[in-house]
């Protein structure tokens, strides 16, 4: 695509600032709720508000009457819970904050590139508007909270009311620092706290109404360990959604943020977390030690932070939603419509995606392994390759990358090397010009396996995984662009597929990985069929494929079929592997089937046939618990497995599990000739200990 203008780097005036000058200067914070000074509650009014609220009083009253208490001790509890959850916005403590982080974000970052049109658009309507703002970025890292604080301080805009987890109220003195730049807090389950349930309902409720300031939360819930969108999250949006019913705002306006890092600042925790090492507790003594990444100046590269259009709720929350519940007080919002807002703000994060070199880069060196890794990849011949997919990305699928101003001496080579030099502990060039994978993983006495989640790998086993699964993160992003074209691949046969054959297949496969990939779920086939004929003209019109006589060949373009092929082939390996442990459960194991133990089984059978096959679960990607997860809540959802509540363990549907198996099986998959545990020591820059020690 096009140079976009619109991006500007947030650190190049930072750099010639004084930094205590320009985070202590005269500011008037634009206010995103425009309301009258009546209207406005502070951190006390709130408060009262909450416990004043006729549901809160009731619940107060159930709560006392059940389990015996006083009211005047359950009013006390409640008290202390709206305490422990209110903000309190403190200029100052963000003032002081500021100077801290910028010198951070200067250490850490290369640039922080911001899309300045949008978020002067945004700004601009702010000023005219007395809709309430609602910031929602995506959740790729914990530093996403305080970038988009820092980008907001740093535009004159005011903080916003900030949804964060217990995790990091319990962190000493952090957690109070928080609350003063905006954070409330939330428990991360009460549901079967009906006092907690409601005073947090009101607490949103009148926020919403009567804060001047916008409210910010993650629609993901949790931080992406894999860069990919994961599913949405309903809880919170609904209760912002329903808020719009009590008539005190004329409408909400969730403005979709997309952040993307060259490096995250948990890249290698996160790849242990999805091979089931439990992430560090978080304290402020782990946070004071994660500073040693301060130590490297730009070792996390740069960040791109693209903002979407605002979408209005009023859209879908017409004034007969309103008239119902003036009526009956009861009523609540249908979840479809909350369930449409969300995928329409998981569609924008999205659209607004920046791939960044690395991405092309970690996908075309995962493909080298998988298909040809005894021939070195000189760098020549990776800027060959780079050249060509990425105009294939942003030409043909329409993916955004941002161009900086190209000098007459700029090459693609160069381009590659710059975004190399974050990740000099993951991928170099050597001497001799080749890239080579460095090993990733440290051995066992650096990190604590108690707690593990999943099965207990090899160190063999680990020794390629870590680096592998750290190669797939930074892949991850483009499957944004490239799933649906993906899934087409794994549909046609080398002899050809019958036209309607490989759309039932599509079907299939879409239905199946749609949690996986954050799809829309739709039923309606000919929005089905209109879905894959773009996708499918798309590669067409690249010789990928060709159709003659009713049926679908591989065309001439047989590099862009296998990169496509293959970069979906752990995700359906994992299906087949999920769906065959189910089949053979009782015969395999004694233990009863939950959450936990098929996390476990699979894991343990993905790295048996790691080592010991050429058919199904090569990749290290296999290995990855989030994938399970992910697998495992798409089969829920298509009731091929349920959930038994009495026992909280679940049962099969053998048939539609026996359908499902012989479907997969029908699916024409090319596995790669050489397996890739085998493959991987001809890339990696150091030898592989042969260590079969269970950890």
């Amino acid at each position: 695509m096009e140079h976009n203008p619109g991006f500007v780097d947030l650190l190049e005036n930072r750099r010639r600032d004084c930094d205590f000058l320009w985070a202590t200067r005269p500011m008037d914070p634009s206010l995103p709720h425009m309301l009258p000074p009546e209207s406005v509650y502070d951190r006390e009014r709130v408060m009262q508000a909450v416990l004043h609220d006729k549901q809160v009083k009731a619940a107060i009253d159930t709560v006392a009457r059940t389990t015996g208490a006083s009211v005047k001790d359950v009013e006390g509890s409640a008290r202390a819970m709206i305490n422990e959850m209110a903000s309190k916005a403190d200029l100052a403590t963000v003032r002081w904050l500021g100077i801290f982080i910028t010198k951070a974000m200067k250490r850490m970052f290369s640039k922080i590139y911001i899309n300045e049109t949008m978020l002067s658009n945004l700004k601009r309507e702010t000023r005219i508007s007395q809709v309430q703002y609602i910031y929602v970025p995506s959740h790729r890292s914990y530093l996403d909270f305080v970038l988009l604080s820092y980008i907001l301080f740093s535009y004159d805009m005011a903080l916003p009311n900030i949804a964060a987890g217990m995790d990091f109220y319990n962190m000493k003195i952090v957690g109070e620092l928080l609350r003063k730049t905006g954070a409330f807090y939330i428990r991360r389950s009460f549901s079967n706290d009906v006092l907690y349930k409601q005073i947090f309902r009101s607490y949103i409720s009148t926020i919403v109404s009567h804060s001047d300031r916008a409210i910010e939360f993650f629609i993901e819930g949790t931080r992406s360990r894999s860069q990919k969108t994961t599913m949405p999250k309903y809880g919170l949006l609904s209760i912002i959604v329903e808020s719009l019913l009590q008539g005190d705002v004329p409408d909400i306006h969730f403005v979709p943020m997309s952040i993307n890092y060259e490096r995250p600042p948990e890249e290698l925790l996160f790849v242990y977390e999805m091979l089931g090492v439990p992430k560090p507790k978080e304290s402020t003594t782990g946070l004071f030690r994660s500073l040693s990444i301060l130590q490297k100046p730009f070792s996390h590269g740069r960040i791109f932070f693209n903002i979407g259009e605002p979408i209005s709720t009023s859209r879908f929350v017409d004034r007969s939603y309103r008239q119902r519940k003036i009526l009956q007080p009861s009523y609540k919002i249908p979840s479809s419509v909350v369930e449409n807002i969300a995928y329409l703000i998981i569609e924008a994060h999205k659209r607004n995606t920046v791939l960044i070199p690395i991405n092309i880069i970690a996908l075309l060196v995962n493909e080298r392994i998988q298909t040809n890794p005894k021939e070195p990849y000189t760098l020549d011949s990776l800027a060959q390759d780079y050249r060509w997919f990425k105009s294939f990305v942003t030409k043909s699928l329409k993916a955004f990358m941002h161009e900086t101003e190209i000098t007459a001496n700029d090459t693609v080579k160069q381009e590659i090397l710059e975004s190399l030099k974050p990740h000099d502990e993951l991928i170099v060039v050597d001497s001799s010009n080749t890239l080579k994978i460095k090993q990733r993983h440290k051995g066992v006495k650096q990190i604590n396996y108690s707690n593990i989640k999943g099965h207990p790998l090899s160190e063999r086993t680990l020794q390629v995984a870590v680096p592998a699964i750290n190669i797939a993160i930074y892949i991850n992003p483009t499957l944004i662009f490239l799933a649906q074209t993906a899934f087409i691949t794994a549909t046609i046969a080398e002899s050809g597929t019958q036209i309607e054959a490989a759309l039932e297949r599509y079907a299939l496969l879409r239905r199946l990985l749609s949690t996986e990939f954050v799809m829309r779920p739709i039923e309606d086939e000919a929005l089905i069929r209109t879905e894959w004929e773009k996708s499918l003209n798309v590669l067409l019109s690249q010789n990928c494929l060709y159709t003659a006589n009713d049926s679908i060949f591989i065309g001439n373009n047989t590099k862009l079929f296998s990169i496509l092929h293959n970069v979906v082939l752990p995700f359906i390996d994992v299906i087949y592997v999920i769906c065959i442990l189910l089949s053979e459960w009782t015969e395999r194991t004694s233990v009863e089937l939950t959450d936990r133990t098929i996390l476990v089984e699979t894991q343990k059978e993905v790295e048996r046939l790691m080592f010991e096959t050429k058919d199904r679960c090569q990749h290290p990607y296999c290995l990855s618990l989030d994938l399970y997860s992910t697998t495992w809540s798409s089969l829920l959802s298509q009731d091929v497995v349920a959930h038994q509540k009495h026992s909280n363990t679940y049962r099969t549907d053998r048939a539609k599990l026996a359908y499902l198996i012989g479907a997969l099986r029908e699916l024409p998959l090319r596995h790669p000739t050489e397996i890739y545990v085998n493959a991987f020591p001809s890339i990696i820059s150091t030898p592989l200990i042969d260590v079969q020690a269970k950890l």
